[in-house]
């Protein structure tokens, strides 16, 4: 009997302990220059796509591909493959204001995002588990997206 990569242990466990939200969304005040060229290209080769808003407005969403999670918030700040089946994504976010860091880590199964956590570090070095709020995601996972591209 094959086991389950340590990793999707620990980070399945951070899942449960985060809560479940439906829709996460970046807080940068303004996104790298590069998105618009992304989302543009997402766009044209998904038009039929029942993420395109989400996408447009900087959110992520369950069942959304690798691309649409690139198109929306930009090239992560860590990748890691763990087998040809899981992959997760690391975003950190610094609020300018507080100072405070919130790391997202975005964990894909056959390139379709399937969960996420996310903490916040607060100036005080105190960890938080984030909640988002929920929100209602499409009833269709099926978006055909194209390959990431490479960096």
């Amino acid at each position: 009997m094959r086991r389950a990569p340590h990793w999707l242990l620990s980070v399945s466990v951070v899942f449960l302990l985060s809560g479940c939200s439906t829709t996460l969304r970046l807080s940068q005040e303004k996104p790298p220059a590069y998105l618009s060229e992304l989302r543009a290209q997402y766009q044209s080769e998904n038009p039929a796509s029942p993420y395109a808003d989400r996408i447009n407005s900087g959110q992520v969403v369950k069942g959304m591909d690798r691309f649409g999670v690139l198109a929306s918030w930009g090239y992560p700040e860590k990748r890691t493959r763990e087998g040809m089946l899981y992959e997760t994504w690391t975003y950190v976010d610094i609020d300018e204001s507080s100072g405070d860091t919130r790391t997202y880590v975005l964990a894909f199964r056959d390139g379709v995002l399937e969960d996420w956590n996310s903490t916040r570090l607060t100036t005080g070095m105190v960890r938080v588990a984030d909640k988002s709020p929920a929100v209602p995601q499409p009833t269709t996972t099926d978006v055909g997206g194209k390959t990431v591209p490479q960096n």
